[in-house]
């Protein structure tokens, strides 16, 4: 935290880290709604502004700020770009219905991006071996495949524009060779995406599909926001979604990623219930923080409900999806803080390991 008293709505916050010439657009951006900002270096040790620059704000103007810039106005057509992996299976379309809809309120388009394996290309001549049969021919078959593919799901999505039965948003294409994650890594990073919808297997499910296979690593690499969609969650839209469980590890950055999640949905008249996420052993200065943080955000969001729930660490995961199915909840939204290799091995994530227990979409913010 900033300052020592976590009630002060006059504390400094970071909302945003950005090369110095970014850093004082934005700080222009926010002085003109009437927003006191302050830059302040990344590396401390540096006496002038430089790569790493901070843009500081009040606490009690956060919700205006990320606003202002999240909105139409401020953000590139890029910045407002829905990213939407495809394998053409049917239940892509449920993935594609959700993207869709989040980018016509955004006012922003989609990307549907396809990427297929050369299987030929990665494998190695043997021992020995002096001959080698070209797999151009079929690497062009593939190709020619995956572009075909491309093509008729997209007539499809036309399709059911014109029937009614998806939003009309302007559509781009893509079909690339590589690695599925890999892929998507790297267009999310090209187009810096507002949002990824990718699919995943869901409950009791055989991880065969390939979207719901690179899930899991696209989850844990990428620095942008990521919504999940199980092969069983129920047919609804966005507009649906009024039960929310929102996991929290009781830090700064939590508050920042509810915010941003405020803006991908609307908010009113939904239902949230804080989890608190943490290793710390003192119950009452757990039981404080998220009292703290359910405090914050009903004052910000009084269009919300918000309460708090704690759950036993012991079959935590377990636990939780047994919730879930209690409550009737619609959505998990999950600030995946990042974690070493060796830590993500022997401790996974909590969006990681809940991604394939629930057929319950879920929002990834990274922190």
């Amino acid at each position: 935290m900033d300052n020592k008293n976590n009630n002060d709505p006059n504390r400094l916050i970071t909302v945003a880290i950005h090369s110095f010439d970014r850093a004082v657009e934005l700080k222009d951006t926010l002085e003109e709604e009437g927003i006191e900002v302050k830059l302040h270096n990344v590396n401390l040790d540096e006496k002038v502004l430089g790569f790493g620059v901070r843009v500081r704000i009040r606490e009690r103007d956060l919700p205006l700020a990320l606003q202002i810039i999240e909105s139409p106005e401020t953000t590139s057509s890029d910045r407002r770009t829905v990213l939407l992996p495809v394998d053409f299976s049917k239940y892509t379309l449920k993935s594609v219905k959700l993207g869709m809809e989040y980018a016509r309120r955004s006012r922003g388009r989609v990307v549907l991006l396809h990427s297929y394996i050369n299987e030929r290309r990665t494998l190695s001549l043997p021992f020995g071996s002096d001959r080698y049969e070209s797999p151009e021919d079929d690497f062009k078959d593939i190709k020619k495949d995956a572009h075909r593919r491309m093509d008729e799901f997209t007539q499809l999505i036309q399709e059911k524009i014109k029937a009614g039965e998806l939003p009309k948003v302007k559509i781009e294409t893509k079909v690339t060779e590589g690695i599925p994650e890999e892929q998507i890594l790297h267009f999310a990073k090209k187009y810096d995406v507002s949002l990824i919808v990718m699919g995943t297997s869901g409950t009791n499910r055989r991880r065969q599909n390939l979207i719901g296979n690179v899930a899991g690593e696209v989850m844990d690499a990428c620095k942008f926001p990521i919504f999940t969609v199980p092969i069983g969650m129920p047919d609804i839209g966005l507009a649906d979604i009024t039960r929310v469980v929102f996991f929290s590890n009781l830090i700064q950055q939590d508050m920042m990623s509810l915010d941003r999640f405020a803006r991908l949905f609307n908010m009113r008249g939904v239902e949230v219930t804080i989890i608190p996420v943490i290793d710390k052993k003192d119950r009452r200065l757990v039981d404080q923080s998220l009292q703290q943080l359910a405090q914050y955000c009903r004052e910000h969001y009084p269009e919300c409900t918000f309460k708090t729930k704690r759950i036993a660490t012991k079959a935590f995961v377990d636990n939780v999806s047994q919730f879930i199915i209690d409550e009737g909840i619609q959505l998990i939204a999950v600030p995946n803080k990042k974690s070493s290799i060796f830590s993500r091995l022997f401790n996974p994530s909590i969006a990681h390991r809940v991604l394939f227990q629930t057929d319950t979409p879920m929002l990834v913010v990274p922190v």
